[in-house]
């Protein structure tokens, strides 16, 4: 007591350290980086590139989540639909559509529950869009490295 020392007894200290480890952003981010690091290897049998956008992109919002966010507007903005056809469903790259349709799912559940991140979960959301674009082929490659 004379040097102030705080005592705490082991139920509190576990409790706390429950709340502290687990939070849904924390596993928001765990699913985010497992689906998008999927993504990479579905899509390592069609491109080499698009993988590696994949993981360049898992880093990046791993990254993001992970720190305190930066002040900006809260607002969630408009979003482009992620709409598959069946005839995109069944193609070749049906796999990795819809893989990147739960990455984009789960990008905007995270938006929904913590808007502070939404600056940079918009433009993951949009990358997996045009992602989505260059292979049902709406666009090139080259269009999409332009736009990131």
């Amino acid at each position: 007591m004379d040097k102030k020392i705080q005592i705490v007894s082991e139920a509190e200290l576990k409790r706390n350290a429950v709340t502290h480890t687990f939070s849904s952003l924390n596993g928001y981010k765990e699913i985010i980086s497992s689906e998008l690091l999927e993504s990479a290897l579905i899509a390592m049998n069609l491109q080499l590139s698009i993988s590696q956008q994949l993981i360049d992109l898992e880093k990046t919002l791993v990254q993001a989540l992970g720190h305190d966010p930066l002040e900006e507007e809260a607002s969630l903005g408009e979003t482009e639909e992620f709409k598959l056809d069946a005839v995109h469903i069944f193609s070749e790259q049906g796999a990795l559509l819809i893989k990147l349709k739960k990455v984009y799912g789960t990008i905007h559940l995270i938006q929904a529950e913590y808007p502070q991140y939404n600056q940079v979960l918009r433009e993951a959301s949009q990358k997996i869009t045009e992602l989505k674009k260059q292979l049902i082929g709406e666009t090139n490659e080259k269009t999409f490295n332009e736009s990131v």
